[in-house]
């Protein structure tokens, strides 16, 4: 795993120090705490935001931003376990986050959810961000060509890759049974290495576009 520099461990004069150096990317991972059956715990999506909010960070040199834990989790507010926000009280607090970064002095800001809920708000809040010479986007994520059931083998491997101990793979409910039987620590890191490449390329490449609009 790369590592990166945590927004929330950094003195304010090391931070200012940073983007004086040119480090101006800023990346805000958001989650999600919800049902997810037996085998999963509700912070699954957060807990893997952390991992790779930390991973894409490294990778592009820039700033950990602590992760959104709570998302939008409407469709499932009613099993036991499920915290939820709106999709406009979380475009607000996506935007109000880009805003306070921004003045902070980076550039570009990534925000990276691995809930899906989380999508329309996120992108809500990037067409609503009009910030002078910074440029906010929220990359999709690669979850490949098969991702399966909610709850199923994608996020049941990414787990067993990156918290194997929070897995309990003898509660699997009988409808998931034959596709998380598939799951596995090597699928998981290879999901997880798709997903954290795809946000990486897209930051790059959207970066890139506002360095050559900039000048």
């Amino acid at each position: 795993m790369v590592r990166c520099v945590e927004l929330e461990t950094l003195a304010a004069t090391a931070l200012a120090g940073l983007i004086d150096d040119g480090v101006t990317t800023a990346v805000v991972p958001f989650g999600s705490v919800e049902h997810h059956g037996g085998h999963l715990p509700l912070g699954a999506d957060a807990l893997i935001a952390d991992a790779i909010g930390r991973e894409v960070a490294g990778r592009l040199g820039g700033v950990l931003v602590p992760t959104v834990r709570v998302g939008d989790s409407g469709a499932r507010v009613s099993l036991p376990g499920t915290m939820s926000v709106g999709a406009a009280t979380l475009t607000a607090v996506a935007f109000d986050l880009s805003l306070s970064l921004a003045s902070a002095g980076f550039k570009f800001i990534a925000l990276v959810s691995t809930h899906g809920g989380n999508r329309a708000a996120l992108d809500e809040a990037v067409r609503r961000v009009s910030v002078d010479r910074c440029v906010v986007f929220a990359p999709p994520g690669d979850l490949g060509p098969a991702p399966g059931s909610y709850s199923g083998e994608w996020l049941t491997s990414v787990m067993l890759a990156v918290r194997p101990d929070l897995v309990d793979l003898g509660a699997v409910s009988e409808e998931l049974k034959s596709e998380v039987a598939l799951a596995s620590g090597g699928r998981g890191h290879e999901h997880f290495e798709r997903f954290v490449e795809s946000c990486v390329k897209a930051v790059l490449a959207l970066s890139g576009a506002g360095r050559q609009a900039s000048l």
